[in-house]
This record gives C-alpha cells, sequence and structure tokens, in this order.
C-alpha cells in the first residue's frame, strides 16, 4: 500500500500534467470546496422571512422610485403548437405554490424597514391579446411585448409576476412573463423554463407531478447569508474589496450628448454576431493561456475601453451567478451578485500580460464573491451622484454554452407538440451607461449591446461593435503585441485616415 506522502506527491503530478485550462478550473474547484467546508449548513427554517441584503437595496431603490421598470425581467417564449391558455395558469399556479418568494409582497414595518408576507395565490390573471386578425403583427407584438415589460410593479400589494399571452393564430402564441428582480436571476429563467416544460406535460395529460419537492425557499437562504456574513467572513471579504478598489478612477467613457444631472434609465439594445470562426480562434487563445474564455473577451473588453477613455485604470462591473451552494441549484430567486473588476494597463503591457493579470484579478474576485454589492457601496462610501451608479457605469456579462443549455429545453424535456423558443425583449430600459452581453453560441458569440439613449447614438454603438471585433481580430493574429499596437480601426477607417485624409497634393 502507498503511503500517504506518496500519493500526494502521485497526486501533485497528475495536477501538473493537465492542460492549463483544466488545471485552473480544478484549482478554482478546489478553492470553492475548501470555503464550502467552513461555510454553516444551508437548512430549512419555517418561521424565517428576511430579505437578502440584495433585496434589500432593491427594495430601498423602489420606495425612491416606484414607477422605474428599470428592475423588471422580461421573457418571451415563442410558442409554435396549440397552447392550452387553463394549463398555462395551472402550470404557473403550481410554480408559483412552489417558490414561495413569486408570491411574495413587500411592506414597510412600524419600524421602517421592508417586511415580507408570503400570499396564499389560487388564481392568476391571463391577458390574452388577440392578434390573429393583425396586418402587422410583428410591430404590434414588439411595442405589446415593450409595454407590458415596462408596467412598475407595486411591490407593497402586487406579487412580482406577470403573465400574458399574445395570440398570433390557432397554432402560434407568444407567453410574456415579467418578473421583478427583487424575486429572480437569470439563472431563474432557467429554472422557471425547465418547470414550464415538464409540469405542462404532466397538467395536459393529467399525470402524477414530476418535480421534487423544494426543500429550500429563498428566505432560508436569506438568513443563512446574514449568519454566514454576520462573522468574520463579511471583514473578509470587505478587507479584500477595500484593498482592491482603494482609490479607484470612475470611468469617462465619451458620449454623444451630455450627461442628465439625474439618470433617466432610458435605453435601446442592438444585436450583432463575432463569427463562429473568430470564436473557436478565441476559445483556442485561451486555453493556450490558461484562461476562460471570459477573461479574454474582458481583457479585449479593457482594452477598448482604454483606447476610448485614454484611462489606465479601469474598472467596471460583471454579474456572477453566486449559487456556489448545491442546495440553491433549483431555487428561484435574487442570487447574482455584482464584481467590481478593476485593471492597470499602465506601461502599455503586451495582451497576454495583461490577460495575465486579469485572469489573477477574476479569480480573487470569485474567491470573493459572496460579499453583496449593496454592502460594498455601503462601507465604499463612493461619491454619489445622481447622474451615475455608484463604483463603475460600464458592464460586461458573459454567458457561456453551459449557461445556455441551463436556459434551454433540455430534450428530454420537450413538449409534445408544442415548439418553444425564448426570445429577447428589448423593454427600453437599462441599469447602465454601457452594457455587453455576450452569449456563446453554437454560431458564435450573439452580441447584445444595451446602452443608454440619452447618452449615445445607434451609429456610435455600431462603430464600438466594429472596433471591438476589429480588435479581437488584431489580437488572435499578434497576442504577443503592444496593446497600444492592437488596430481597432476597420479596414474602412483605416483607408479614411491613413490614404484619404492624406491626400496632401488634393
Amino acid at each position: 500500500m502507498q503511503s500517504k506522502d506518496k500519493k500526494l506527491e502521485l497526486l501533485h503530478q497528475r495536477i501538473a500534467s493537465l492542460p492549463p485550462e483544466k488545471r485552473a478550473a480544478f484549482e478554482r474547484k478546489l478553492q470553492q470546496q475548501k470555503q464550502q467546508e467552513v461555510k454553516p449548513k444551508l437548512v430549512r427554517n419555517a418561521g424565517s422571512l428576511e430579505l437578502s441584503y440584495a433585496q434589500k437595496r432593491l427594495w430601498f431603490l423602489s420606495q425612491l422610485d416606484p414607477d422605474n421598470p428599470t428592475y423588471n425581467i422580461a421573457i418571451a417564449w415563442k410558442i409554435q403548437g396549440q397552447l392550452e391558455p387553463n394549463v398555462l395558469k395551472k402550470v404557473f399556479l403550481e410554480i408559483m405554490r412552489r417558490h414561495k418568494t413569486l408570491r411574495t409582497t413587500f411592506r414597510v414595518s412600524d419600524n421602517g424597514e421592508p417586511q415580507l408576507k408570503i400570499n396564499n395565490i389560487t388564481e392568476l390573471d391571463l391577458p390574452i391579446i388577440d392578434l390573429q386578425n393583425s396586418s402587422l403583427p410583428e410591430i404590434e407584438v414588439k411595442n405589446i411585448s415593450q409595454a407590458i415589460a415596462q408596467k412598475p410593479f407595486t411591490l407593497s400589494r402586487e406579487i412580482p409576476i406577470r403573465l400574458s399571452l399574445i395570440r398570433l393564430s390557432n397554432a402560434e402564441s407568444i407567453v410574456i412573463i415579467v418578473l421583478h428582480h427583487i424575486v429572480a436571476d437569470g439563472w431563474s429563467r432557467g429554472i422557471l423554463l425547465k418547470e414550464f416544460s415538464l409540469l405542462y406535460k404532466s397538467i395536459n395529460h393529467n399525470l402524477p407531478n414530476p418535480l421534487d419537492t423544494v426543500e429550500i425557499q429563498y428566505t432560508d437562504f436569506a438568513a443563512w447569508e446574514k449568519q454566514w456574513l454576520a462573522g468574520k467572513e463579511q471583514q473578509i471579504q470587505l478587507d479584500y474589496w477595500k484593498k482592491q478598489l482603494a482609490n479607484f478612477s470612475v470611468l469617462n467613457l465619451p458620449t454623444d450628448f451630455s450627461r442628465p444631472s439625474i439618470q433617466t434609465f432610458s435605453g435601446k439594445t442592438e444585436f450583432f454576431q463575432l463569427s463562429a470562426e473568430l470564436t473557436e480562434q478565441l476559445k483556442s487563445l485561451s486555453r493556450h493561456q490558461a484562461a476562460s474564455l471570459f477573461m479574454t473577451l474582458l481583457t479585449a473588453f479593457k482594452i477598448l475601453l482604454h483606447r476610448y477613455t485614454g484611462q489606465k485604470d479601469i474598472a467596471i462591473g460583471s454579474p456572477i451567478a453566486n449559487r456556489n451552494l448545491k442546495e440553491v441549484a433549483n431555487i428561484i430567486g435574487f442570487f447574482v451578485n455584482t464584481l467590481v473588476l478593476r485593471s492597470n494597463l499602465s506601461d502599455n503591457p503586451s495582451f497576454c500580460d495583461l490577460l495575465s493579470q486579469i485572469k489573477t484579478t477574476t479569480n480573487e474576485a470569485y474567491q470573493h464573491q459572496e460579499l453583496p454589492f449593496s454592502k460594498l457601496v455601503e462601507e465604499l462610501h463612493p461619491e454619489r451622484n445622481l447622474s451615475q451608479n455608484p463604483l463603475f457605469q460600464v458592464m460586461i456579462q458573459f454567458q457561456n454554452q453551459a449557461y445556455a443549455v441551463q436556459n434551454a429545453i433540455a430534450p428530454e424535456f420537450a413538449i409534445p407538440n408544442l415548439n418553444l423558443t425564448q426570445e429577447w425583449i428589448d423593454t427600453g430600459a437599462t441599469k447602465f451607461d454601457l452594457t455587453f452581453h455576450l452569449i456563446e453560441r453554437v454560431d458564435g458569440i450573439m452580441t447584445a449591446i444595451e446602452y443608454r439613449s440619452d447618452l449615445f447614438n445607434v451609429d456610435t454603438i455600431e462603430r464600438m461593435f466594429e472596433h471591438f471585433k476589429t480588435l479581437l481580430q488584431a489580437i488572435i493574429k499578434n497576442p504577443q503585441a503592444k496593446i497600444s499596437d492592437l488596430s481597432i480601426l476597420t479596414p474602412a477607417e483605416s483607408q479614411q485616415i491613413l490614404i484619404d485624409w492624406n491626400q496632401t497634393d488634393t
């Protein structure tokens, strides 16, 4: 039998022989497991009606501006086949029964603090909009969907979920679901979709409920979070973020219009595509540098912002699922947290050197991801400005194919005689000046750029994407190049600046 030391030596040799990307992933897994071992166990707490830190922040914002729909999550399911409205209602009533957070209202207690009330819901309103005789169904669907998405919730008396059905024909419908962010996040959309597909099949055919009982509710997590952060862990994470964000610089991105004195949150979204070929090249480069695809894209995005602003201290926001506990994997709720990712682009590093720095910073941020963003803002006391968000104004969000699968109906969950696809709803609102949504798909990376329409023209956003794509192509061509040598100019812009505008004889 091998000695313990010999086994450890062999284990280290096996880890060292792994490809760089797998080794990095394995090390992150070990770190998460180590953290998991010291955490209190998440258990059911029947009497708990706690709000999480994130919920308290959104409740506070809703009190300041109750008519603001910015924190509405709008989902569109396009369904081919004959959808039964009564079955649809029964399915959502069952989902709401399972997940108490979907039937929660938020009231003010006598001491001015928010207080939860879990309601018993037996009926669900389902407005049906008939567009079967419409001559312009696409335009009407867009306008109606946006109007539904923009209707604010009154959290004190309305449950935070709203359902509507648009009928295009007997065999084509669109289901619009609007959730308030205080009870859901992006991961929750996937849970909602999977439970809908399984429950619709069982209810429509009078079969037993196929879903496991939800043992842990979101209020249990909120109570656990309070306990977890009450001890030394909160101070450990706070100390890290205070050091990481000390004396950070506000990003001054050039805008087309003067910034209003008070944020309006009015927004638009433009859609673009990075090709499958470029995506594969970026994935190959990431593997070679022992980095994730997100880290490579983040590094390129930081370079783009540096070139636009001239600033070397770049801090932007990025969401993280924050579902490290296995008990919360299948709970609908507001778990997502926001990390502030700061980088130093001084001394004109090469792309690879900057990627190495960003890889380290990002991994450290992941290890300190559980400090609620609201708590960080509260502790750092950044200079508040009604025209800007605290700490950052630009966000990047990446969804890899694993996340896409989580938000899709797996073949074994498919609904007989119904084909469901998810579609994007442009809500006409945005939380930040600029958000790059990068969504990995089989055909490449879909890029949805969400922006404040009172700051930017659509032409600027289109040009920004072309610069981002050109920069990525330059990185693939020479990843060892200094960041100042990586071109962001498109061929047409290079022709105009270097050739057309240099016709000195003319």
